[in-house]
């Protein structure tokens, strides 16, 4: 059973909310955050470019820049190793459009998933050598891969590692880590543990922006391209699951307001969204994604994320619109795929492990990664999911707060033939024969308790519907956009009565009206993936028959209560605005006296 917890402050919140000019619900919502001073709340509430750290400040940047141009003018050949998600995809545009912009021989190669697995491998090193590039960059990737990178310098090309994943690590009898990184030239990770750069969780488009940004300086060029390149920067650091704070947060903030700016920023982008029916309204996180970012990921998955990068890099309309035609089809695929696999998955779980390790034959080793997301979030364990690669287990994993999945997983390193990841999320090879040593020695050394799986909801405050207003919907836009680290607020109500229940149970939906007391108001409430639950709650209190006609909406005469968590939004339909609750969890009781 979820658990809900109202968060407390002890701020000033009137003082805060006058200070800053914002109404006491936001002030609440700010001091909720942590941020308690003016000048925390400001920088937030009004998130700003010159707000991004000193670029110098990041580890070997400079030196990167300076051998990049050197490469240029000597006329070498430059390869950028790119991944195939999102952020591998949009980190691989930015670099690619820079190193042409200035003037440089690049091209790119982006591993098939299935043929290659994630990152640098040893037979495309020797690819990229034989294609004769001087300087092999890699991009959301490289600073795990120690024997492909040294297999790299051996045959003599230059290597530049960016990336923003967690370098490996060895420790002392103290307990002291230090990094193990790879013998490259170069190597740009903010997570380096010498690298002075004061945000460590940039994702590796952030990372390609602001190394674009110091290209463009070094060589004197004007930033024409930095729109587009924060736009894609925008929409990795959204899809990424990167916290949304400090830089995270302004690069996302504006890259989503130069894309509705000017949505042709992209002309790959442009004809994608224009595929999905979305390019002419007001796009926000939930389109990058649920919408955008599933089609990218799509073409990694089922097909050749090279498809992505030619999409975002084409100046050719009728090449773009038939590359994002074809990324649409094939994330539909997928998610046929997806429900199956999940199907599947579901039917043969027999135990609930702390940490779940499931090895599934029949599913496409290319969703693994989506199938442990569901998972974990039906069940609120860590969850690695394996399936059959061409010679061993791959598969991917989800995590929960409080277990950080990578150090769990390095711990126990041995184990793979390679792994790479951080914190939350997480992909693997390793032997099949090793698959219950892993479940075996991860659940052991485990510590999460009980409570730890139970799904929490932080109430920022309580809000019955006569103080909600339009205003307040509005002021709530401040906070966006909203993502890991930076929730969407949550509001509590107590004592709900609804009208005009409807339940669409193949889009697992319910609408429903609430009545706002003593007026003639009423506000929409919109409720996503509880049918059951909800069936569940009433089941206990009414007899089946009168179950069936609540269900189908028909009995009026039901008296009963609701205590609900909700978020609110507006909600655009036709151009008509409107306020709406977006009901996360709910808790059902009979009205007192009342009966059917």
């Amino acid at each position: 059973m979820a658990n809900w917890r109202l968060r407390r402050t002890s701020c000033d919140v009137a003082l805060m909310g006058k200070t800053l000019g914002v109404s006491e619900t936001l002030a609440i919502l700010l001091a909720n955050r942590g941020l308690r001073s003016k000048r925390a709340a400001f920088r937030y509430l009004r998130p700003d470019m010159r707000y991004l750290g000193d670029i110098h400040l990041m580890k070997d940047l400079d030196g990167a820049c300076a051998m990049i141009l050197d490469s240029v003018s000597q006329r070498e050949k430059i390869t950028v190793y790119g991944d195939y998600d999102v952020d591998g995809v949009t980190s691989t545009v930015i670099m690619i459009k820079a190193l042409r912009r200035l003037g440089a021989d690049a091209r790119f190669y982006i591993p098939r998933r299935e043929e290659e697995g994630y990152g640098l491998n040893l037979e495309a090193v020797r690819k990229i050598h034989e294609a004769k590039a001087d300087l092999l960059i890699t991009c959301d990737n490289g600073v795990a891969a120690l024997e492909e990178i040294g297999e790299a310098r051996r045959l003599g090309m230059k290597v530049i590692v960016l990336d923003h994943h967690e370098p490996g690590f060895v420790e002392d009898e103290q307990g002291r880590k230090r990094d193990v990184t790879p013998s490259a030239d170069l190597v740009i990770d903010p997570k380096q543990k010498s690298c002075a750069y004061p945000f460590k969780q940039l994702c590796a488009a952030g990372l390609a922006y602001r190394c674009a940004e110091a290209l463009y300086a070094l060589a004197g060029l004007d930033f024409q391209d930095m729109d587009e390149f924060l736009a894609l920067a925008a929409i990795a650091t959204i899809c990424d699951m990167v916290p949304l704070l400090e830089e995270n947060r302004i690069l996302a903030k504006r890259g989503l307001e130069i894309l509705n700016q000017n949505r042709q920023v992209n002309l790959g982008l442009w004809h994608l969204m224009k595929e999905k029916h979305i390019q002419d309204k007001n796009i926000n996180v939930f389109d990058i994604g649920f919408i955008v970012g599933p089609c990218v990921n799509a073409s990694g998955r089922l097909g050749h994320a090279a498809d992505a990068v030619d999409l975002f890099l084409t100046d050719d309309a009728a090449e773009a619109e038939h590359l994002a035609a074809a990324l649409v089809e094939l994330n539909e695929d997928r998610k046929k795929m997806t429900a199956l696999a999940l199907e599947q998955s579901l039917e043969h779980l027999e135990d609930l492990d702390k940490v779940m390790v499931l090895y599934e034959e029949e599913i496409h080793e290319s969703i693994a990664g989506i199938v442990a997301g569901r998972l974990k979030e039906i069940f609120s364990h860590p969850v690695i999911l394996l399936t059959k690669g061409a010679e061993h287990a791959k598969g991917s994993a989800r995590s929960i707060e409080n277990y950080n999945l990578f150090e769990e997983l390095y711990k126990n390193r041995d184990l793979f033939i390679r792994f790479g990841g951080h914190a939350m999320a997480a992909g693997m090879t390793l032997k099949k024969e090793n698959i219950e040593l892993l479940r075996k020695r991860l659940n052991e050394s485990c510590c999460l308790k009980d409570e730890d799986f139970n799904p929490i909801y932080h109430i920022d405050r309580q809000i019955q519907p006569e103080q909600i207003t339009f205003a307040l919907a509005q002021e709530l836009d401040l906070l966006a956009p909203f993502g890991k680290d930076n929730p969407e607020p949550l509001f509590g109500a107590k004592a709900l009565r609804l009208e005009h229940l409807r339940m669409i149970d193949e889009k697992n939906t319910m609408i429903f009206t609430i009545p706002v007391e003593d007026t003639p108001r009423k506000i929409k409430a919109i409720c996503f993936g509880l049918n059951s639950k909800w069936k569940e709650e009433i089941r206990k209190l009414y007899a089946e028959y009168d179950c069936e006609k609540i269900f189908a909406g028909v009995l009026r005469t039901a008296r009963f209560l609701m205590d609900v968590v909700y978020a609110l939004e507006i909600n655009e339909y036709n151009n008509n605005y409107s306020i709406q609750m977006r009901i996360k969890d709910f808790r059902v009781y009979q009205d007192n006296g009342s009966s059917t």
